[in-house]
């Protein structure tokens, strides 16, 4: 600003420099022509201060400009940091399941090497090492395609159509009830159909993985003839996102639809914005139940 002034200073002496010659020129050329210069003058000066206006209102626009942007690169770095928290969250449990699969071996080795072992305790142990694998693996499985979803549904995150998280092992894909349905209604707006679409062709080419919907409401009660209860509502909501999941080549094997109604929220029922976090879709991809069964090893 202090150069704005400056210029519009600078601007204001060379336009008195101006007059003071022209006012001084006047004993040299004839009356007409001294007003005929002036005029010039002065228009040159008239449209110099227009473009100083329009430089000025650039400057402020570009300013604006700059402060929006500032606050969008914060938005994306709080983002960004809650994904690398979360991946780093992930990884410490590989690491730890890498420790547990390490000290299993290492106890198997000792116990091979003691003398009078019985058979039967050394495949007990050798079965539990496999198990350990199998859930290694799993884990390892699970963090690749969470981090294979994230970068495939930025775009949706930044836009705060969905969000995906790990939560007691499983990855949940978190979708807000009010870009889906409109209040007590079972039926896919526009632009929840076009999120749903877009949720299903991701999922679709993880086509060795299980995954369930799960429809979830406030406390606000409904009684209606289609749906008594908040039960009948977020089922018929599970199963509209069901449907257009198949439709989208997820296979109908792989997929289906759980009714919470509103008894496991998010937060309190107690204010509004707590009562939007509790109205949700969620696609829980399941635990591979083979894995579940191998570590299930006989006492």
């Amino acid at each position: 600003m202090a150069l704005r002034l400056r210029a519009r200073g600078s601007v204001g002496a060379t336009r008195a420099v101006v007059v003071a010659i022209a006012l001084g020129a006047t004993g040299c050329v004839s009356k007409g022509t001294h007003q005929s210069t002036l005029a010039d003058l002065s228009q040159a000066m008239a449209g110099q201060d227009t473009l100083r206006d329009g430089i000025e209102t650039l400057e402020e626009r570009n300013d604006s400009l700059r402060a929006a942007m500032d606050v969008e690169l914060a938005r994306r770095d709080q983002v960004e940091a809650a994904l690398q928290r979360t991946i780093a969250d992930l990884e410490r449990e590989q690491r730890s399941l890498e420790q547990e699969l390490e000290n299993a071996r290492a106890a198997s080795e000792r116990l091979e090497t003691m003398a009078g072992l019985r058979g039967a305790e050394l495949q007990s142990m050798r079965r539990r090492l496999e198990s350990l694998q199998a859930v290694e693996q799993e884990v390892r499985e699970r963090n690749a395609i969470y981090e294979d979803v994230i970068s495939r549904f930025q775009s949706l995150m930044d836009g705060g159509q969905l969000s995906v998280t790990i939560d007691r092992g499983r990855m949940v894909i978190q979708l807000p009830q009010d870009i889906l349905f409109q209040s007590g209604s079972a039926t896919l707006g526009s632009e929840g159909r076009s999120v749903i679409s877009q949720v299903g062709e991701v999922l679709s080419d993880f086509d060795d993985r299980r995954f369930q919907v799960e429809g979830h409401t406030d406390n606000v009660p409904i009684a209606t003839e289609r749906f008594p209860s908040n039960w009948e509502l977020s089922s018929a909501r599970a199963l509209a996102v069901v449907r257009l999941l198949t439709a989208q080549g997820v296979a109908p094997e792989n997929v289906s639809g759980a009714a919470f109604g509103e008894y496991q929220p998010r937060a309190s029922n107690e204010d509004r914005d707590n009562r939007a976090l509790n109205r949700r879709i969620e696609i829980v991809m399941l635990p591979n139940l083979d894995v579940i069964a191998a570590t299930q090893v006989p006492g």
